[in-house]
């Protein structure tokens, strides 16, 4: 098997699930979305977080998971759907097909019933978000 040499354009598609975390890139991301009270790092989420799209309020969600996991180890960065149902941020149905949307789109990963977002994902998370707020503006 053949290694890619380091200036090699074949090396732009190729990313690692293991990559380190940008921090700033998700803290801008949740910003105006989501809060965390510390101590608990509870999540609690914002009115503009409760208006948007199912689907993207799910990647934020799951972002945020990401964040109470940097911040504090005995925090998962993976969370079930019940969990999040138990949130009431959305109907259950709601919950489970945007879930399985999202899973089966590879924009998230799922692991033994357990959701997550990795981190090489983060900036099209961001991005879309973008997107979204460019279109409202309009």
């Amino acid at each position: 098997m053949s290694e890619l040499l380091p200036d090699d354009p074949l090396n732009q598609l190729i990313v690692d699930e293991n990559q380190p975390v940008n921090r700033d890139t998700l803290a801008r991301l949740l910003m105006g979305y989501i809060t965390l009270k510390k101590g608990t790092w509870e999540i609690d989420f914002t009115e503009k977080f409760r208006e948007l799209p199912k689907k993207e309020a799910l990647l934020l969600l799951l972002s945020a998971i990401k964040v109470r996991n940097l911040i504090d180890s005995k925090f998962k960065d993976e969370i079930t759907p019940s969990e999040i149902i138990k949130m009431e941020i959305m109907a259950e149905g709601t919950v489970k097909s945007s879930l399985k949307i999202l899973s089966d789109a590879k924009d998230i990963k799922v692991r033994d019933g357990k959701y997550s977002l990795p981190n090489y994902k983060i900036p099209s998370v961001a991005e879309r978000l973008n997107k979204l707020k460019l279109q409202s503006n309009e």
